[in-house]
């Protein structure tokens, strides 16, 4: 039997969907990070994520199925920020020309395997050669070996390993060439 998978584009007014899917795929992170690892309160982002949601900028993507929300992408413009630069500080940040950053790719975890995530990402590919951004960029945490495969399957290298105090992890850097 297959999933009949809808997607919509979010808006500011789905911004508790989206943490609620941020707060389920960091949960998930238990199963990989240090003992001891806590997930980030992502409900205390409300307002910063509202702010990036609304943003013209960026684009959401929601997956739904039967209504409920299955997971999302969104991205926006990338923007260059400087070691230690609190997150919060993005709108005055200097915008990257031609690289699109893909901020969230969350399936809540009932769903992984069953054809939401590829739907998302290749929603938003698409939507990046559409606006014209030439190159894209991630991050993901250093010891998910699962989003990392999703990723490199679909061609994305990695470039570049950072500790995030945000989330009290390493993450990778990847990068996916757009050719437009």
């Amino acid at each position: 039997m297959t999933t009949m998978i809808d997607t919509r584009r979010a808006s500011v007014d789905d911004v508790d969907v989206l943490i609620a899917d941020v707060a389920a795929g960091f949960a998930s992170y238990v199963d990989f990070a240090p003992p001891g690892w806590r997930p980030p309160d992502i409900g205390a982002e409300h307002e910063r994520q509202a702010e990036l949601i609304a943003d013209d900028a960026t684009w959401a993507l929601l997956a739904l199925v039967d209504g409920a929300s299955a997971g999302h992408v969104a991205f926006f413009p990338g923007r260059r920020r400087s070691a230690g630069a609190p997150a919060g500080e993005w709108p005055g940040r200097e915008v990257i020309p031609g690289l699109a950053h893909l901020w969230q790719l969350f399936v809540l975890p009932e769903w992984w395997g069953r054809g939401v995530a590829p739907v998302l990402h290749d929603a938003a590919i698409t939507e990046m050669r559409s606006r014209g951004y030439r190159q894209a960029r991630l991050f993901t945490p250093s010891l998910h070996t699962r989003a990392r495969r999703f990723y490199e399957r679909r061609g994305w290298t990695a470039a570049d390993e950072e500790w995030v105090e945000f989330l009290d992890l390493d993450l990778v850097e990847y990068r996916l060439e757009l050719g437009v």
